[in-house]
Order: C-alpha cells, then sequence, then structure tokens
C-alpha cells in the first residue's frame, strides 16, 4: 500500500507539473513577444503555433495527463492502484507522441537546425523538459494494464493524422512552409513512411519499459 501510494504520487506531481508546463509554454506563444516572434525553431505566434507537432504532442499529452491526476488521487486515498486500463492507453498514446517530438529534436532538428535553437526559451520544457517528463511517469510509476502489440499500434494514430495533415499543407497545397524539412530534395515519400515506422520503435520501446514495470509487484 506504501508503494502504491509513493507510486502515485510522484505520478501525480509529474503530471500536474507536467500540464503546468504546457499551459505556460503554449500561452507564451499568445503573450506580446512570443505572438511576434515565437521561440526556438516555432517561429509563428498566436494560433500560428498550433501548425507545429511539438505544441500539438504537448497539449495532447498534458491533456492526458489531466485526465489521470484524478485516478492518481483517488490510489493514493485508497492505497490501491485505481487508474483505468483506458486511461492509462491514452496516457500512452500521448507519451509516444511527445517521445516523437524529443527523439527528432535530438536526433534530426538539432543537428540540423542547432541546439541552441531547439532549447531556447519555451522550447526547452516543450522538446526536453515534458516529454521526460511524460516517459519517467508512465514507464515507471502508473500501473494497471500490460499493453499488446495491439494497444501499442494507438500510439502511431497522432503521428500519422498529423503526417498527413503537414504533407497535404506543405506539399500538395504549399499552404505551410517545410519549417521540419521533411521534404528536403522533394523526398517528401520517405519521411511520410519514415516517420510512423520511427514511432512504432518508440512505441515499442515504451511499451517494454512500461510492461516490465507493470509486473514489478507493488
Amino acid at each position: 500500500m506504501k508503494n502504491v501510494k509513493i507510486r502515485n504520487t510522484l505520478s501525480l506531481l509529474m503530471n500536474i507539473a507536467t500540464a503546468v508546463l504546457v499551459f505556460i509554454s503554449i500561452m507564451w506563444f499568445f503573450g506580446t513577444e512570443g505572438s511576434k516572434t515565437g521561440s526556438g525553431n516555432m517561429a509563428f505566434g498566436r494560433t500560428g503555433c498550433f501548425v507545429f507537432f511539438t505544441n500539438d504532442s504537448n497539449i495532447l499529452a498534458a491533456l492526458c495527463c489531466l485526465v489521470l491526476a484524478p485516478f492518481n488521487i483517488k490510489s493514493i486515498i485508497s492505497g490501491r492502484d485505481e487508474i483505468p486500463q483506458w486511461v492509462l492507453l491514452l496516457k500512452f498514446v500521448g507519451t509516444v507522441a511527445v517521445t516523437l517530438t524529443m527523439m527528432v529534436v535530438l536526433l534530426f532538428l538539432g543537428p540540423t537546425q542547432g541546439y541552441g535553437k531547439m532549447f531556447t526559451g519555451v522550447t526547452l520544457e516543450l522538446h526536453l523538459i515534458c516529454p521526460l517528463l511524460a516517459i519517467i511517469s508512465f514507464c515507471f510509476f502508473e500501473r494497471g494494464i500490460v499493453l499488446s502489440k495491439k494497444q501499442m499500434l494507438w500510439g502511431l494514430v497522432p503521428t500519422i493524422v498529423y503526417g498527413t495533415v503537414y504533407l497535404i499543407m506543405v506539399v500538395f497545397t504549399e499552404k505551410w512552409p517545410d519549417f521540419y524539412g521533411f521534404n528536403m530534395g522533394g523526398f517528401w515519400y520517405i519521411s511520410y513512411i519514415a516517420l510512423p515506422a520511427v514511432t512504432c520503435v518508440f512505441a515499442l520501446a515504451l511499451r517494454a519499459l512500461h510492461n516490465k514495470s507493470e509486473k514489478v509487484k507493488a
């Protein structure tokens, strides 16, 4: 019972911290400075900030954290894990999305556009801190579901949806600039196939870490 309360307390703190940091970061884009300059590699302010997967994935993760938080509190009070499977599956989807955000920054955008640009202003929270909080809380402190490979596929949905919208807006209608550089050299079709594949790898890793933790008693 004690371990359950400790785990859910840590999970609650991380979930609330994630939601608060995401809210503050998104509000930056509507402030005086953020609305004009954006932040780091995200050069659009106000509603324009929602074209970035970074912001969309973090908002999704924050909403998942808020859905989970009341069940953390219930678990702390009862001393039993009271988080429904559908809530944990939802948290998994949000966590996969921000994991992709973080890893694309570390492995692709950082080397091509500069890490200084990736971790300046609110991009530090959105590219690194919030994703790490989501990963740690889901993989090590939140229990109640052993994820199957079929359930894991839900983690690919945000990437596929955003990738399709990005493809339409950047390549087919040219209403967005190619701010992520996924169409460099006209190789958009490689990016469109590669991103879901890479997301699947991250989803498998998160599933493995979570399921390993799930099998640990208490």
